[in-house]
């Protein structure tokens, strides 16, 4: 098992990220948004938010949660170029599809973590019948990742770190799940994990290693790299963010983009038994996007032969 105390960085690196991070926002956020007499900022936060919707098919998922609708967001990024009325937006539109379950996966903050708690409260506010998970991101631990952690738990986001929880159909209303099934395959539980961040496959592998021996069906991780180990492990989905889709990608090809350091970076990917979906997130790194719009998902499972349908 992974020590969490181990995988903290030490203050002073910390520090020296945070600030990194808050020069690079300086100079390309806020510098270039001067330079425009504020119309880069005010043109990107007046572009609509899409909505996606897919059908997903895949060997491995239980029959008994056939047709679960998973609502998939990712990379909310709460500062200046997404301030917590927008945030609350974009979470309202996701629970507007009434999903069975939230799956957020990481990147709450951009920088500061003041000011969040209202998005993770509207999170929970949704009352998914599954409730609302998530996992930490890489910028959720620049300024205070512990705080950022508490102020998930308060809210009750059921926050996945290098754990696994099990999910059963006794004691929630789930109309359009398993419709038909009976003895121990309605009793087959739904196994959610999450792995914290980690920006290596190696790492994300040791952490696969605390989750796996309780088979997940469900794997929540900010860095889609852990799709490899994921999927030598037979999960059947792993859900991910992180990559922004790059930002800026090429008409009709949103996996050619500018993020260059993932191969799994847009849309869906499958190994074997196992599919990966990144999103390309909600929020933003620089106040720019090219061929490739901020998106909520849902995702509807399917039990059977691999495949996707874009149902929107």
């Amino acid at each position: 098992m992974v020590n969490p105390e181990e995988s903290k960085p030490e203050p002073g690196r910390r520090t020296g990220k945070f600030l990194r991070a808050k020069l690079r926002h300086s100079i390309f956020t806020l510098g270039a948004n001067r330079l425009s007499g504020g119309r880069l900022l005010a043109t990107h936060l007046a572009k609509p938010l899409v909505v996606r919707e897919f059908e997903v098919t895949m060997p491995g998922w239980p029959r008994a949660w056939d047709g679960l609708r998973i609502g998939h967001f990712s990379d909310l990024h709460f500062g200046d170029l997404m301030p917590v009325d927008r945030g609350l937006e974009v979470i309202d539109l996701l629970g507007a599809r009434q999903p069975d379950l939230i799956a957020f996966t990481g990147d709450m903050v951009d920088l500061e973590c003041e000011g969040v708690e209202p998005l993770f409260e509207r999170m929970v506010a949704i009352d998914a019948p599954l409730g609302a998970m998530m996992v930490m991101g890489n910028h959720d631990l620049l300024d205070d990742g512990d705080r950022v952690r508490s102020m998930a738990k308060s809210a009750g986001v059921r926050l996945l770190e290098d754990e696994a929880i099990s999910l059963s159909r006794d004691s929630v209303v789930l109309p359009h799940v398993g419709r038909g099934e009976k003895g121990a395959q309605a009793d087959h539980p739904l196994v959610v994990a999450g792995v914290d961040w980690d920006g290596s496959v190696s790492g994300l592998a040791r952490r696969m290693e605390t989750v796996a021996p309780v088979n997940p069906t469900l794997l929540l991780a900010h860095n889609p790299k852990a799709f490899l180990p994921a999927s030598r492990k037979g999960i059947p989905l792993t859900l991910a963010g992180h990559t922004h889709g790059g930002q800026i990608a090429t008409p009709k090809l949103p996996g050619v983009n500018l993020a260059l350091a993932h191969r799994h970076s847009a849309g869906f990917y499958h190994r074997d038994m196992s599919t990966l979906f990144v999103t390309v997130g909600t929020g933003s790194w620089f106040p720019l996007r090219v061929h490739c719009p901020a998106e909520v998902v849902v995702l509807t499972c399917r039990s059977g032969e691999t495949g996707v349908r874009d149902i929107k």
